[in-house]
């Protein structure tokens, strides 16, 4: 059992002087008050761990990353053009060895921990989630990624890779990510559609980052018809909805440049955006097209994507630089987009990004000073206040006597 002076279970709900009990690493209650919290303590016995004045929130969730690119860290410059920093990255990535690139991986791990971050969204592409879960202590939600460019020989290789399902645990989970509409041909998306269907994985996918990549999906003309094959001639939302790949499972990553009409179409499917804002100043891009997914209806979250393309992998910087670039926007708002937003992008609802029964018992701690505690959402989703500790399972990751996650947690 747990207990603070103040803690925050979810984004519109405070509790003063409460306390959580937690059992198997999940919480099975919220208790109101310090007098209910030593009531249950009496009665069922469980141990009691006080922390006293310092801020106990949920673990934010990192709903977009890809770790393994932290292996470039400070090697790209910001303001490239997409077509050579692709390029750029695929000759640096195949430059780094497996050994390097997972060291690197675990590296960008403890980045996210360290600030607050108990689940994430991570992006594999070259084969790092059939490995051991590292013992970072942050659960990772792996997309093994695909794509074939529309080249049969490397599509049927593609479905070999996947078609073997990732063995799961406390600390890692399985998705499927086909890399993007324009990448991915309409064969590999149905296999993955159906695949991700019988399995009940989350599907993630990168969408409309970029004008040039609408442009060829629509007309075969730009920049990208120098890299890619034919052109379906139609727009990639469509080519996903006609993989039967538009539903609730599903997470579209960056969404930069919607036509008319997509964001409302994202919100009668049931369909996550998970913007990145750190990734979006390193390519300075023009201003994202947040009202409209807001006016939409559009379930929204928040990610780092990677260190190719950002500066650090720190949920609370993401918070601080869409605050930056939408004053008007809520903390509350904020912050739901950082927690239960992250939570539903990768099908995970009820289990992350909140301290509720059923939820897991991961979660933060931090200080803040007595002026600040009225403002303490503001100060999460702007000032980048320092994490003391972080909990996974009811049990330290991060901070004094941290440990890994325990099995079943």
């Amino acid at each position: 059992m747990f207990t603070a002076e103040r803690f925050l279970p979810r984004p519109n709900r405070w509790v003063e002087g409460g306390g959580l009990l937690v059992v198997n690493g999940r919480v099975v209650r919220v208790l109101e008050s310090a007098s209910e919290v030593k009531r249950v303590a009496r009665e069922s016995g469980a141990s009691l761990r006080d922390f006293g004045s310092r801020l106990l929130i949920p673990g934010t969730v990192c709903a977009h990353a890809h770790l393994e690119l932290s292996i470039l860290a400070d090697q790209l410059e910001s303001g490239t053009e997409m077509l050579p920093w692709i390029r750029d990255v695929i000759r640096r990535r195949a430059d780094a060895t497996r050994t390097e690139r997972e060291r690197a991986a675990v590296a960008g791990a403890h980045s996210l921990l360290s600030s607050g971050t108990t689940l994430v969204g991570d992006i594999d592409s070259c084969g790092g989630a059939a490995l051991p879960p590292s013992t970072t202590g942050i659960r990772r939600l792996s997309f093994r990624e695909v794509l074939d460019g529309g080249d049969p020989k490397r599509r049927a290789e593609t479905l070999a890779s996947i078609d073997l399902p990732l063995e799961e645990s406390a600390g890692r989970l399985e998705g499927i990510s086909p890399h993007a509409p324009h990448t991915v041909s309409a064969e590999l998306l149905e296999h993955v559609a159906r695949l991700s269907e019988r399995r009940k994985l989350p599907v993630q996918i990168h969408w409309s980052e970029t004008p040039e990549e609408t442009e060829w999906l629509k007309s075969g003309t730009g920049p990208f018809s120098k890299l890619l094959a034919q052109s379906p001639m139609t727009s990639g939302l469509d080519l996903l909805d006609r993989a039967g790949l538009l539903r609730r499972s599903l997470s579209l990553v960056h969404g930069n440049c919607p036509d008319d009409g997509e964001p409302s179409r994202l919100a009668e499917h049931g369909v996550a955006l998970v913007h990145c804002p750190g990734s979006h100043l390193f390519f300075e891009r023009a201003p994202f097209p947040l009202e409209l997914y807001r006016k939409a209806g559009v379930t929204l979250a928040l990610g780092t994507d990677s260190l190719a393309s950002n500066l650090a992998l720190d949920m609370r910087r993401e918070m601080r630089l869409l605050r930056e670039s939408e004053p008007g926007l809520a903390p509350e708002e904020v912050w739901q987009m950082a927690t239960l937003g992250g939570a539903a992008a990768l099908g995970r609802s009820g289990e992350f990004g909140e301290l509720s029964p059923g939820a897991f018992a991961d979660f933060a701690l931090v200080e803040l000073e007595e002026s600040q505690r009225d403002s303490a959402l503001d100060r999460l989703t702007m000032s980048s206040p320092p994490v003391e500790e972080v909990w996974v399972g009811g049990s330290p990751v991060s901070g004094e006597s941290a440990t890994e996650i325990p099995p079943g947690a």
